[in-house]
């Protein structure tokens, strides 16, 4: 998706690739494990399938969802978007990850956001909308499996309007 109506929004919430046990490691240097590296190549090959064109992207500061990333933009050669990394993806919650939605400039039609359970999961029921389908929201609820991404869009002139039950939720991608 590249829509020319600059009201209409594509929000990508995932959660990063199955990670290592992380045993002896801080939680915050978990590396991914083989399987998340290869669960974000397929989240990234699907995008790639749908010709969706992120042109933002917000990642947690840790480590394996840096890794996500880079494994997600491996397979996305044509990607040239900004990506920022944030500490408070990876310490806050829900109302922080908003708030950094919030702040995305309206150019950005197309925001992928990696972060952590669960935050994603409570977003993602956070924001979707009576029209949202009722089996992506049932997995919202119970919980983002790893490498998993929730796929939302509606007509939203600006981010910083992103509220409540605002976006469609069309399907969970299961890698």
């Amino acid at each position: 998706m590249s829509s020319s109506d600059p009201d209409s929004r594509l929000l990508l919430l995932m959660r990063h690739g199955k990670a290592d046990s992380g045993t002896g490691v801080a939680d915050h240097e978990r590396p991914l494990a083989d399987r998340g590296r290869s669960q974000a190549q397929l989240v990234g090959e699907y995008l790639e399938s749908q010709n969706v064109r992120v042109s933002r992207v917000l990642v947690s500061d840790a480590r394996r969802t840096t890794e996500t990333w880079e494994a997600v933009l491996s397979t996305m050669p044509s990607f040239d978007g900004k990506v920022t990394f944030h500490e408070d993806i990876y310490t806050g919650g829900g109302r922080e990850l908003l708030a950094l939605i919030r702040e995305v400039k309206d150019k950005h039609s197309v925001l992928l956001v990696i972060g952590h359970e669960p935050t994603i999961s409570s977003v993602i029921s956070h924001l979707a909308a009576e029209d949202s389908d009722s089996g992506a929201e049932a997995q919202a609820r119970i919980g983002m499996p790893t490498g998993a991404m929730g796929v939302l869009s509606g007509a939203l002139p600006h981010w910083q309007d992103l509220d409540e039950d605002g976006l469609t939720l069309h399907t969970i991608v299961r890698p």
